[in-house]
This record gives structure tokens, C-alpha cells and sequence, in this order.
């Protein structure tokens, strides 16, 4: 989308603090080019004088940018800072080092990142794919053993269903914030706490429709269970969370199977209210993709939701198209995300470390 892609440093802003109470940085300032990683065609000169922006650019005399510049020479929404918010900036910094890699030709596609975090109990590697996302996450070696939920046994229909009530608890609090009941579709949530765990995070109105849900990595194929989580806070009722999951050794065996350079395919598929549980025959040309911000460990005992997420950033060679439809619109019957594993090994044993604890 971008007519040229550079590494542009802010030399001087007219307004150190914008007028725009919004706008958290100057305006009026003046960028010069430290390095081209997309080239306009015809090249030119891509310097330029931009202003910071609500919800967007926050630029400070001093500081580099990744700037994703139009025909103008101005930059576009997934422009993102080299410093500062570590979240922000390690999405920034990924994005620079994988264009790099592939203009100088060490990889051969623009597969989107994976990023990696450590909190005080858990390790976790993520991909977002337009705003989809993929997710592991393991608790760590030295984590304390948390409480079991009491799961209780249903059946809808001839499936299986296991709910249970977990306490909710917002960052550093030591007493919950509210509950959430979480309902399992499938297999019984029954693991050690150090079991590899998978999400898949879809974007789709809220109340999600019931889906058959797959991950395909090269030619292996694995099904996943479904989980819906009714939020409580404050005594009030909130918005349910749909994600779809694998734990132990099945997950084992989906992050092997990504460790080389792999195709990867999520398989969407509409499940009817008012039919048996086998999905229609649907064809190829009505598939479509849609885009989610991530969200943070949220069942099991673990940490409480939250909707921070970072903005995304478009590359190419990746199809993931955004989908917009009327509140009412019935949804697409089938919901197709592809990617590769290319950039995972690149944190892959920085997660294994962080499970053991080990430097």
C-alpha cells in the first residue's frame, strides 16, 4: 500500500506541542531519510514536514520512525516509533528487521512477525495476521501451582460441554474484578499447569456464530476446540470472548510442525444453529478472511482479558482481507487466514528459555 517505506528521523517540529489536544507531539515537523527499505517508483527525495496525530503518530524532534509514506511523501496510519512503548516498539523494530532481511535477501517473503512476551508466571509467542492471531503460551518452570476450576460435565446435544466460574483479576490486583464463566466445547479441560497451550483469536461481530475450526501447517491438519467466556464485572454483565484452542501435546506438535519455514491455514467454517454438526460443502470462491486485535491469557485460572492491542501493520504476500458488512448481514460461511512461519524461529528459543527459566 505505501509508495515508499523509510527509516525517517524527526530534525525540527515548528510546534513542539500540537494544538490538537488530542495529539500527544508536535506539529509542523520536519523528517529527513537515515534509510530506504521501499523504494517509490521513480525514486525521489523522501524527506518531508508531518504532524502528530490522535490516535496515531506522536512525533518529537530527536526520535526515528518507521514511516510508511504516500505518493506525498506523507505518512500513512501503520507508521509506527522506533522508541518508546516497548509493546509498539517491538512491533516496529520486527517490521524493520524482517524488511531488511528481505531486501538484502535473506528471506523470501514478508510473513508477519511473531512476538514474544514474558510476564512474572508465563511465557508467550504471538502471530497476527492481519489482526487474527495465533498464540502459545506456558507458564514457567518456577510458577506457583494455581487453583483448579471445578468443571462441570454437560451435553448439547451429542457434544460434550465443560463449564466452570474463574475469578477475573486486573493487572497487579490481588482481589478479583469480577468472574467469568467459561463454557469448553470438546476434549475436558484437564491439564498440568505447565501444558503448552494454542489460541486462535477470530474477529467477528459479537455474538459470535458457532464454527468448525482447523490449523493446517504444510500438510498436517489438527481441529480445535472452542471456547466462550461470558464476562462479569462489577456485577454486571460484559462482552463474551470466542477462541479457539489445543493444549498439551497436541499444541507440542503444532509448534514442531512451525518450527521450519511452513505454510499455515486457519479454516473457518459455519456451523448452522438449526442443522447437525456436520458443516456444508463450501466452495473455495466464497471464503473470505477477516481481522481481530489480540487479547491476553483469559481461561484456565490464568490472567484476566484485556483489549489493548497494537495497531497493524499491512505487508504484502499476506491474504487476510478486511471485511466490512451490515450489523445484521448473515456471516460468511467460511473465514480462511493464511501465513507462513517464517520469522518464528527468530523468538522460538527465547520462549523455550523463558519456560525454564533459564538466561
Amino acid at each position: 500500500m505505501a509508495d515508499s517505506i523509510i527509516v525517517g528521523l524527526v530534525a525540527e517540529c515548528k510546534d513542539e506541542v500540537s494544538s490538537d489536544l488530542w495529539a500527544s507531539g508536535g506539529s509542523s515537523c520536519s523528517f529527513t531519510t537515515l534509510e530506504v527499505l521501499k523504494e517509490s517508483m521513480p525514486a525521489r527525495d523522501y524527506s518531508g514536514v508531518a504532524s502528530s496525530s490522535a490516535c496515531g503518530l506522536s512525533l518529537h524532534v530527536g526520535d526515528r520512525y518507521l514511516l510508511f509514506l504516500d505518493s506525498e511523501n506523507q505518512p500513512m496510519w501503520f507508521s509506527a516509533p522506533l522508541g518508546g512503548d516497548p509493546q509498539q516498539v517491538q512491533v516496529a523494530n520486527s517490521y524493520l528487521r524482517i524488511m531488511r532481511d528481505f531486501r538484502n535477501g535473506f528471506i523470501n517473503d514478508l510473513a508477519e512477525p511473531w512476538m514474544f512476551i514474558e510476564s512474572d508466571h508465563s511465557c508467550s509467542i504471538s502471530h497476527g495476521i492481519g489482526g487474527n492471531q495465533i498464540r502459545f503460551t506456558r507458564r514457567t518452570s518456577d510458577a506457583p501451582q494455581q487453583p483448579k476450576p471445578e468443571w462441570n460435565q454437560e451435553k448439547v446435544g451429542d457434544e460434550p460441554v465443560y463449564k466452570a466460574t474463574v475469578p477475573i483479576f486486573a493487572a497487579n490486583a490481588t482481589a478479583p474484578s469480577g468472574d467469568a464463566e467459561v463454557v469448553v466445547f470438546g476434549d475436558a479441560p484437564d491439564y498440568s499447569d505447565d501444558a503448552l497451550m494454542l489460541r486462535v483469536s477470530l474477529r467477528e461481530r459479537s455474538p459470535a456464530p458457532v464454527r468448525r475450526v482447523t490449523l493446517s501447517v504444510g500438510s498436517q491438519t489438527w481441529s480445535l476446540n472452542r471456547m466462550e467466556m461470558h464476562l462479569s464485572l462489577a456485577g454486571a454483565s460484559a462482552h463474551t470472548i470466542v477462541e479457539y484452542y489445543a493444549a498439551g501435546d497436541i499444541a507440542e506438535k503444532i509448534l514442531s510442525a512451525m518450527d521450519q519455514p511452513s505454510d499455515i491455514a486457519l479454516s473457518a467454517t459455519l456451523i448452522p444453529s438449526d442443522t447437525a454438526s456436520e458443516p456444508p460443502e463450501i466452495a473455495a470462491s466464497e471464503q473470505s478472511s477477516f481481522v481481530q486485535a489480540p487479547t491476553k491469557d483469559a481461561y484456565f485460572g490464568q490472567a484476566a482479558p484485556d483489549t489493548n492491542s497494537t495497531r497493524p501493520m499491512s505487508t504484502p504476500n499476506v491474504r487476510a482481507a478486511r471485511s466490512r458488512r451490515a450489523q445484521k448481514e448473515s456471516p460468511d460461511p467460511v473465514l480462511r487466514v493464511e501465513s507462513r512461519s517464517t520469522q518464528l524461529p527468530s523468538v522460538i528459543e527465547r520462549f523455550h528459555a523463558c519456560h525454564a527459566r533459564k538466561e
